[in-house]
C-alpha cells in the first residue's frame, strides 16, 4: 500500500485534506454537552395526599404502592420515604434494564392499584430521567422591589416566560419551583349568618352545585347533529358574590352570597418556598435538547435574558447553578492541556531529531488525526463532552507515537543503506513503514482491547465512559492509519531531492544511549538484585492497595456549599425561610449568591429535592475553595448555636458527575428494622440504640422527629347537643382555610374554592374557643365542647425498602474506617434482641465500582494475552508483556498514594490507559529481538533490540508525560477529574522505562536461553 501511495502524493494529500475539511464542518454540528446522554436506570414515583401525616401516608399509600411495585421486572432496589402529605418511592433497576419499558410497567401497576387508594387522591406521578435531564442552569425571577403580588408573577412565569424559553430549539423543558398557587377564599361572616338563619352547609352546597361540571348534550336538527355544552357559571369572584340561596320555609327569602361572606382570590398556603439572595423568587431550571450545543444555548439564553430585562424592567433576572461554566472551563483547560502537551512534545522532539522538517511532519499528523477523529465522533453519534475530550487528551500522546516510530524506522533504514552504499529514499520509506506496521497494528489492537472492555462496565460508570473508550480507540486507529499512509508519502516528498548524509546523534540521544547501556549491563550482571527489587516493589504495592483511599469519584475543589436542615420542630415554610435568611445575614463570610429551597418543591424532574415542610436545602456559592471552608464552618456554628435541636448536614454541592454517581450518600448507613416484625422500630428503641452506640464511641445523629397533635371527637357530646360529626370536621377545616367546596373555571386556569374564616386564631386552643358549629336545630355551639387533643412525637419521615420498614442511622465515619466500624456495630447490636440491622452506603457502592473495574482489567489482560500470543506465535513471550504491566501498575499505585490520591473510577481508567501504553513499547522491543535473534548472539540481540527502540521509547515516554503534565497544574472540573488518571499514567510510565531496560531483557534472556537448551537436547 505504501509503495502505491508514495508516488501519488497529490491524491494522498487531497484525500487527507477532504477528510480534515469534513471533520471541521461536522465539529460545528456535533452536540456539545457536559456529559454523554445516558439513561439512568431509576424511576421515581411521587404521590401526595395533603393533610395526612407520615404514618397515615405509609399505611394507606406507601405500603400498597410498595407491594405493587415490588413486582416490577429487573428491580434492584426500592426505597419509599413517607413524609407528611407525600411519599417518594425511588426504584433502582439493573443497568441493562430498558427504562422506558420499566416506566410503562410501573404506570400499569399503579393504574391497577388506583381503586385501592383514597378516591380524593390524585394519581401518583411516575418520573424517569437521564443524564440529559440534569438542568444546565437555573433562571431566577423576582421583583426588584418588595412587591407581594406573587400570584401575578407566578402566572407570568408559567404562561409567558416558560413558553418563550421552551420555544428555543436548544431547550427541551423548563422545570419550575417557587410558584404561588391561587385559591378563591369564601370567608363567611358568622354573625350575619346567624341573623339570616343560614348555615355553613347552605353556603358550601350552593357553591358546590354551581361549580360542578354540567357536561354536554347532543341535539338533532334534521340531518344535522350538534353538541351543546353548558357555560361555566362561575368564572370570577363577582359570579360567586352574585349567587343567591333561599332560606326559610314559611316565609322564604333570597340571600345574596356576597352579603354574608367575603370572596377574594388569595395565595394558597404554600407548602414550600424558594428564595434567591434573600428575596422570594421563582426558579426555572432549564433542560436542554440532547442534540443542542450547550455553549450556543448559553449565548442564546444570555441574549434572551437581556431582552427580558429590557421588556420587564420591574423584574430581576439572574442565572445560577450554571453548569455551562463547568463545561467552558473544562473545555478550556483540556484544550490548553492538549496544546501545551503538543508544544512540549515538539520541543522534546528537537532534542532527539535535528531536522525541522521532521518536526513539521509530526506537526501535520496531529491536526489531521484529531479532525478525522471528530468526524468519527459524528459517525458514531458521540457528543463533545468532558469525557470524550478527556479521551482525546489521552490519545494525543499515542497519536504522536505512531508517527515517531515510523519516522525513526525510516531513518534507520536510510542509515543501513548508507553503510552498504545503496541509498534509496523511496525504499527506506516503503520498508521502514512496512516493517513496523504489524507490531504497531498489534499495539493499537491491544490498546483498543484494554479500552473496549469499559463498555461492559456495569452501571452508569460503564455507559458514562463509553465515549472515552470510543474516543481513545478512534484516535489510536486513525493516527495509525494517518501515520502509515501520510508519513511515508510526505517524508519522501520532503527528502527526495536531498542528498542523504550520515546523521550524527544529538546530545540527548548520546546521553540516553550511555545511560541505557549502564543500566542494561548492571541488570544483566546482577540479576539477583533486580529480582529482589521487583519483589519488594510488588510487596509494597500490595500494602498500598490495602491502605489507599477508595471512592467512586475523585475529590475536587469546591466553591458551592449545600446545607441540608431539618429543624426537628413543626415550623412553617415561612418560619424556616426566615431562620435561614437570618443565619446567612449574620455570616462573616458573605456568599456570592444563595438559593434557599424551603419545604416541598414543585420540580418535576429533580429527584434530590423531595423534602417535607420542615426541611430545607441551602445552596451558597463563594469565590474560592478557602472561602468555601470558612463558609462551611460559619454555617455549622450558627445552626448549632441558634437551633441546637436541628438536624443538619453541610456538604459540597453536587456537580453533574456526583449527581449521577450518588456521592451525597453517607459512607455507611445502618438500617434498623424489627427482628420479628414488619413494623419499623419505635422511637424508644432507636433512642436506646443511639445511647448504646454513643457509649461505645460511635457518634450517630438521631433521625429527625416531629411533634404531632391528635384530635379526639367526643361522641357523647355530639349526641347531647344534636350535632353531626361531619359538621364539626367541616367547621374545623373552614377555620384552617382547608375546606374545598368547588372550582372556579377561568379562561386559562382552574382555581379551587375554599371555605375559610375572617379571623386569625393564635393557636389551636384559641381556634377551638372562637369557632362555632350549628346543630340540627340551627343553634351555634362552641367547637371546644366537642374536641380535645393530645400531643405526640414521631419520626419526621418513615422508610420502607424491599424487605420492609426500617429506620436509617448515619454514623460519622471516613471511608477507610467503614469495615472496622461495621464490625463494631454488628457486635454491639447482636445483643439487642428486638432489632436486626443491614448496612449500605457509598462505601459499598464505590467498592462495587472498583470490583467491576478490577474485573474489566482482568478481561482486558486476558484479551491482551491472546492477541500477543497470536502476534509472537508463543505462549511464553506474552507473559513478559503481562508482567511488565503488573510492575507498571505498581508505579501507578505508588504515585497515586504519594500524591494523596486514591483508587477511584478515574484512576482505575488511568490504569487501563497505562496497560495500553506499557504494552506498546514491550511489543515493539520483543518484535525487534525476535527478528534479529538468529543473526546475533543472544546478549547482543537483546542489547541491540533495546538500543534500536531506545529513542522512540524515550520520545513516546516524554510525549505522553508532557502531554498529561499540564493537567496536574490545571484547575476546573475537567482537569481535577483527570488528575488521578494523569498521575497513574505518569507514575506507571516512569517506572515502565526501568522495567523496559531491566526486567524485559532479563526475562527474555532466561526464556530464550531455556528454549535454545531444549532445542539442543531434542
Amino acid at each position: 500500500m505504501v509503495r502505491y501511495l508514495i508516488y501519488r502524493p497529490i491524491g494522498t494529500c487531497v484525500v487527507a485534506l477532504t477528510l480534515v475539511v469534513l471533520g471541521i464542518i461536522v465539529t460545528r454540528l456535533l452536540p456539545v454537552s457536559l456529559l454523554p446522554d445516558i439513561p439512568v436506570p431509576e424511576i421515581t414515583v411521587q404521590a401526595s395526599y395533603p393533610n395526612a401525616d407520615a404514618r397515615q401516608i405509609q399505611q394507606i399509600i406507601a405500603q400498597p404502592l410498595r407491594n405493587q411495585l415490588l413486582q416490577l421486572n429487573h428491580l434492584d432496589d426500592l426505597e419509599a420515604i413517607s413524609n407528611d402529605g407525600q411519599v417518594i418511592i425511588k426504584l433502582r433497576f439493573d443497568y441493562d434494564t430498558d427504562v422506558s419499558l420499566a416506566y410503562l410497567e410501573a404506570n400499569e401497576k399503579i393504574d391497577i392499584l388506583m381503586e385501592s387508594l383514597p378516591r380524593d387522591m390524585q394519581r401518583p406521578r411516575v418520573i424517569k430521567a437521564g443524564a440529559g435531564d440534569i438542568p444546565v442552569f437555573q433562571l431566577n425571577v423576582q421583583y426588584k422591589d418588595d412587591s407581594s403580588d406573587f400570584l401575578e408573577l407566578s402566572n407570568f412565569c408559567e404562561n409567558v416566560l416558560k413558553r418563550r424559553l421552551e420555544q428555543l430549539q436548544e431547550i427541551s423543558f423548563v422545570d419550575m419551583t417557587g410558584l404561588a398557587m391561587a385559591v378563591v377564599l369564601v370567608q363567611p361572616n358568622i354573625s350575619s349568618l346567624q341573623q339570616t338563619g343560614a348555615t355553613l352547609n347552605d353556603l358550601s352546597e350552593l357553591i358546590r352545585k354551581q361549580s360542578g361540571e354540567l357536561g354536554n348534550v347532543i341535539i338533532k336538527d334534521g340531518p344535522y347533529e350538534y353538541s351543546i355544552s353548558f357555560e361555566a357559571s362561575l368564572r370570577n369572584t363577582r359570579d360567586i358574590e352574585n349567587l343567591y340561596f333561599k332560606i326559610g320555609k314559611e316565609n322564604p327569602r333570597l340571600i345574596r352570597l356576597g352579603d354574608v361572606a367575603k370572596i377574594s382570590i388569595q395565595e394558597q398556603k404554600p407548602t414550600g418556598l424558594y428564595t434567591f439572595n434573600g428575596k422570594r423568587a421563582i426558579g426555572m431550571a432549564v433542560i436542554k435538547q440532547n442534540e443542542a450545543q450547550l455553549l450556543r444555548l448559553r449565548e442564546t439564553m444570555n441574549s434572551l435574558v437581556k431582552t427580558f430585562e429590557k421588556d420587564y424592567p420591574q423584574l430581576d433576572f439572574k442565572i445560577s447553578q450554571d453548569q455551562t461554566e463547568l463545561l467552558d472551563l473544562s473545555i478550556s483547560n483540556l484544550i490548553s492541556s492538549l496544546i501545551t502537551g503538543a508544544l512540549l512534545s515538539f520541543v522534546m522532539i528537537l532534542f532527539f531529531m535535528k531536522d525541522k522538517r521532521i518536526l513539521l511532519l509530526i506537526g501535520l499528523v496531529i491536526p489531521i488525526s484529531l479532525t478525522i477523529t471528530l468526524l468519527g465522533f459524528f459517525v458514531f453519534g458521540i457528543s463533545i463532552n468532558i469525557v470524550s475530550l478527556a479521551g482525546l487528551v489521552l490519545g494525543i500522546g499515542e497519536i504522536i507515537d505512531s508517527a515517531i516510530i515510523i519516522i525513526e524506522n525510516i531513518e534507520q533504514h536510510l542509515e543501513r543503506q548508507q553503510e552498504i552504499g545503496a541509498v534509496s529514499i523511496s525504499d527506506a520509506c516503503i520498508h521502514g513503514a512496512e516493517e513496523v506496521i504489524k507490531p504497531l497494528f498489534t499495539s493499537v489492537l491491544t490498546n483498543s482491547a484494554v479500552f473496549l472492555p469499559l463498555l461492559f462496565l456495569s452501571g452508569i460508570a460503564g455507559a458514562l465512559f463509553f465515549d472515552q473508550a470510543i474516543a481513545v480507540s478512534l484516535a489510536l486507529g486513525i493516527s495509525l492509519l494517518t501515520s502509515y499512509t501520510f508519513i511515508p508519502v510526505m517524508y519522501f516528498q520532503f527528502f527526495k531531492n536531498t542528498k542523504p548524509a550520515k546523521s550524527l546523534p544529538t546530545a540527548a540521544s548520546r546521553m540516553s544511549l550511555k545511560l541505557y547501556n549502564r543500566v542494561f549491563y548492571f541488570a544483566m550482571k546482577h540479576p539477583g538484585i533486580m529480582v529482589s527489587f521487583w519483589v519488594l516493589l510488588t510487596l509494597g504495592s500490595i500494602w498500598v492497595v490495602k491502605h489507599i483511599d477508595k471512592r467512586g469519584m475523585p475529590a475536587i475543589s469546591r466553591t458551592e456549599l449545600e446545607t441540608y436542615v431539618n429543624w426537628n420542630e413543626p415550623v412553617s415554610p415561612q418560619e424556616s425561610d426566615r431562620r435561614l435568611i437570618s443565619i446567612i445575614n449574620k455570616l462573616d463570610v458573605k456568599p456570592l449568591e444563595t438559593g434557599l429551597f424551603v419545604g416541598q418543591q414543585q420540580f418535576l424532574l429533580n429527584n434530590r429535592l423531595h423534602q417535607s415542610s420542615t426541611e430545607a436545602l441551602v445552596i451558597a456559592k463563594v469565590n474560592s475553595p478557602a472561602a468555601f471552608d470558612s463558609l462551611d464552618l460559619a454555617i455549622s456554628k450558627s445552626i448549632q448555636q441558634d437551633y441546637p435541636s436541628a438536624v443538619y448536614e453541610t456538604r459540597p454541592a453536587l456537580n453533574v458527575f456526583e449527581q449521577l454517581f450518588q456521592t451525597a450518600e453517607s459512607p455507611l448507613r445502618i438500617l434498623l428494622s424489627g427482628r420479628h416484625s414488619q413494623l419499623s422500630p419505635t422511637l424508644a428503641m432507636v433512642d436506646s440504640t443511639n445511647k448504646l452506640l454513643a457509649k461505645n464511641g460511635i457518634i450517630v445523629q438521631a433521625p429527625p422527629r416531629r411533634e404531632r397533635i391528635q384530635l379526639h371527637v367526643q361522641t357523647d357530646k355530639l349526641l347531647l347537643y344534636n350535632v353531626d360529626a361531619e359538621q364539626v370536621i367541616k367547621v374545623l377545616r373552614m377555620q384552617l382555610n382547608n375546606e374545598n367546596i368547588g372550582i372556579l373555571r377561568s379562561d386559562q386556569q382552574q382555581i379551587p374554592i375554599f371555605l375559610g374564616n375572617q379571623t386569625s386564631p393564635l393557636g389551636l386552643q384559641d381556634l377551638l374557643n372562637k369557632s362555632f358549629v350549628t346543630n340540627r336545630d340551627g343553634q351555634y355551639i362552641s367547637l371546644k365542647e366537642f374536641l380535645n387533643y393530645t400531643k405526640s412525637v414521631d419520626f419526621a419521615a418513615l422508610y420502607m425498602g424491599k424487605d420492609g420498614s426500617y429506620v436509617p442511622l448515619e454514623p460519622e465515619v471516613k471511608n477507610e474506617n467503614v469495615p472496622a466500624l461495621r464490625t463494631k456495630v454488628e457486635n454491639l447490636l447482636s445483643s439487642v434482641e428486638m432489632l436486626s440491622s443491614q448496612f449500605t452506603g457509598s462505601y459499598y457502592r464505590n467498592l462495587s465500582y472498583i470490583e467491576d473495574l478490577a474485573g474489566i482489567i482482568l478481561i482486558a489482560v486476558g484479551m491482551l494475552f491472546f492477541i500477543l500470543a497470536a502476534q509472537f506465535e508463543s505462549l511464553q513471550q506474552p507473559f513478559i508483556v503481562l508482567l511488565t504491566i503488573v510492575f507498571g501498575t505498581t508505579g501507578a499505585l505508588v504515585s497515586l498514594y504519594l500524591a494523596g490520591n486514591g483508587l477511584n473510577i478515574m484512576s482505575a481508567i488511568g490504569l487501563i490507559v497505562l496497560i495500553g501504553l506499557l504494552d506498546n513499547d514491550s511489543i515493539l522491543k520483543i518484535d525487534t529481538m525476535n527478528r534479529t535473534r538468529d543473526t546475533l548472539s543472544l546478549m547482543e540481540t537483546i542489547r541491540k533490540g533495546g538500543e534500536k527502540r531506545l529513542q522512540s521509547q524515550l520520545m513516546t515516554l516524554l510525549t505522553t508525560v508532557l502531554g498529561l503534565l499540564p493537567i496536574l497544574w490545571s484547575s476546573g472540573l475537567g482537569a481535577e477529574l483527570q488528575k488521578p488518571l494523569a498521575l497513574a499514567v505518569i507514575g506507571g510510565m516512569l517506572l515502565g522505562v526501568l522495567i523496559s531496560w531491566t526486567f524485559i531483557p532479563l526475562t527474555y534472556y532466561w526464556l530464550e536461553k531455556n528454549r535454545v537448551e531444549r532445542n539442543k537436547k531434542s
